[in-house]
């Protein structure tokens, strides 16, 4: 027994303070006191003493329970052990469980069919049961492949990993190609930088020659419009006519590639298939003509074609697969792009084009088509003046096409203005928010830089220069309309607040400076016969306030 001199806790093993019985422990707190603490053991080496255990009773084949077959070898393992580190065969496990329920088998079996190799299968298991993976850098690509289908992810981001750190011209388009290869964006964009970096080199590998090729030929009416053609705006435009193809349902890629294309570029700045040229047109040539007949022949051909007869109907019975097959991967979002293009020859390109995670190469030729003429050209009487001669020259010259640079988002309702001969866009909406963003774009360059932002956030509004400054001018901000008004200096490089209007608007008319107005009267004294479709657009001036304006 303790006496009130000894020290007492002031807590218990239970948390609760002691209770004192004439200012000295009870017996049953002195007991509990004396009584020894719980026994914590934490046994860091116990997984991997589980994961070894389990991986002996699979190589001994001790209580398993599923069967893998791939090809004529059989892998024994444990489900668990499988479900747990696949997520595609825990869903078909669980789903076996609930089909069967209380009568399912001791032992499952499962065929893989094609696709598959054992060693990557047989690399899957151990993984599974070791947490190790070790492969030659020859079987990364079908470790890649299985653990992908069976949804392996750690697997299929080292393999990954790998596959972008060995990158050769060899091996790009086999690893380009891989079955989802596009939910890594990483690994995509890093072999496209290398394909388009090395494309002289890897269009001559087997790989790419075995690829699906498009062929198209593209008419041309001069030899100057062949030799000013771009490849990379060329094979740009055939991809926009071979997106549309896939997209309208009218052909797949396979389809497409059954024949030679021959198109043509109609008004629109858009390819057009020569097969829907009207008869008596200019381009309507014999060479077009006999194109024209070749595509009706096909057409007619493939029309033809015996169908298999119809089987008669039978009860369908739903079961249960057991096949784990190869299954062809479906892109969330159908995305084409133009990885890599060159120039092989005076009038001929060749390009790589994906859509999704297929690869498929292209090849674009320019063709002389000389229009047909209808009548004879009537003999001249009078010389005709050099003016005239420059300026009908001038008119025959061919369009050039050029591949634009994109802004750095999307965005609508934009102040847009010339600002030392480059095109400035202030402002605007991304379909989110009202933007406060400004950018420049060099013509000459064709780049695009980014300005100072505005002060305020603005869309559907105009901007103005004068003398050197822009003023972005009302608009609104996405709810409410807006009377503040703020100007750009390039000297300061900043915006700064000015007057406000004196009314809150937005939609406003396009502002016309005295140098913008004389601009425009020089420009129509050319073209004279423009003057009252110039004057019908502009609602608050008439032309002689502009000539009254001009002569001050």
């Amino acid at each position: 027994m303790r006496t009130q001199t000894e020290l007492v806790p002031t807590i218990t093993s239970n948390g609760n303070p002691p209770k004192m019985v004439g200012g000295v422990l009870s017996e049953d707190e002195e007991a509990q006191q004396d009584a020894p603490g719980p026994l914590v053991f934490d046994d860091i080496d116990h997984h991997c003493r589980t994961l070894q255990a389990l991986n002996m009773m699979r190589k001994n084949r001790h209580f398993c329970d599923v069967i893998l077959h791939v090809g004529n070898a059989e892998l024994h393992a444990h489900r668990a052990v499988l479900a747990s580190a696949s997520s595609y065969l825990f869903e078909m496990f669980s789903s076996e469980e609930e089909t069967k329920g209380n009568a399912r088998e001791t032992v499952i079996t499962y065929k893989l069919n094609g696709g598959f190799e054992r060693s990557a299968i047989e690399k899957l298991i151990d993984y599974a049961y070791t947490a190790k993976l070790s492969a030659e850098p020859r079987q990364v690509k079908a470790i890649y492949l299985a653990a992908s289908h069976l949804k392996m992810e750690p697997v299929v981001q080292e393999c990954a990993r790998h596959l972008m750190e060995n990158l050769t011209v060899e091996s790009c388009i086999d690893t380009r190609s891989l079955p989802g290869i596009t939910r890594h964006k990483a690994l995509v964009s890093r072999v496209d930088s290398f394909i388009e970096e090395q494309f002289e080199a890897v269009r001559q590998t087997a790989s790419f020659l075995a690829l699906t090729c498009l062929r198209i030929e593209l008419i041309r009416q001069t030899r100057q419009e062949m030799t000013l053609d771009g490849g990379d705006s060329v094979c740009q435009l055939v991809l926009e006519w071979i997106r549309k193809q896939c997209e309208t349902g009218t052909s797949d890629l396979d389809d497409l590639a059954e024949k030679d294309h021959m198109l043509y570029l109609a008004f629109d700045n858009s390819l057009q298939d020569c097969s829907d040229l009207p008869s008596g047109d200019s381009n309507d040539t014999e060479m077009v003509q006999d194109y024209k007949k070749m595509s009706k022949k096909i057409t007619a051909s493939k029309n033809n074609r015996r169908k298999a007869p119809l089987q008669p109907a039978k009860p369908r019975v739903l079961f249960l697969a057991r096949d784990i097959g190869e299954q062809p991967e479906i892109d969330e979002k159908f995305e084409s792009i133009l990885i890599a293009s060159c120039k092989v020859s005076e009038s001929s390109f060749q390009a790589l084009i994906a859509f999704g995670s297929r690869l498929v190469s292209m090849s674009v030729t320019l063709r002389l088509n000389q229009p047909t003429a209808t009548t004879p050209s009537p003999v001249a009487t009078t010389p005709v003046s050099n003016s005239r001669a420059e300026s009908q020259e001038k008119e025959q010259q061919p369009d050039i096409l050029c591949v634009m640079a994109h802004m750095s988002s999307v965005k609508c309702s934009s102040g847009c203005a010339n600002l030392n001969e480059q095109l400035l866009v202030c402002g605007g909406y991304d379909r989110v928010e009202c933007l406060k963003s400004v950018e420049s774009y060099d013509p000459e360059w064709n780049i695009w830089a980014t300005v100072a932002p505005m002060r305020e956030a603005r869309g559907r509004f105009n901007i103005a220069v004068v003398r050197g400054e822009v003023y972005a001018v009302g608009g609104s901000n996405g709810t409410t309309e807006l009377d503040t008004v703020e100007k750009y200096s390039q000297e300061t490089q900043k915006w700064t607040k000015v007057a406000s209007l004196p009314l809150a608007r937005s939609h406003t008319g396009k502002l016309l400076t005295r140098q913008s107005i004389k601009t425009h009267v020089l420009y129509y004294k050319h073209k004279t016969f423009h003057i009252r479709l110039f004057t019908s657009h502009l609602e608050i001036l008439n032309l002689k306030a502009i000539l009254v304006l001009l002569s001050t």
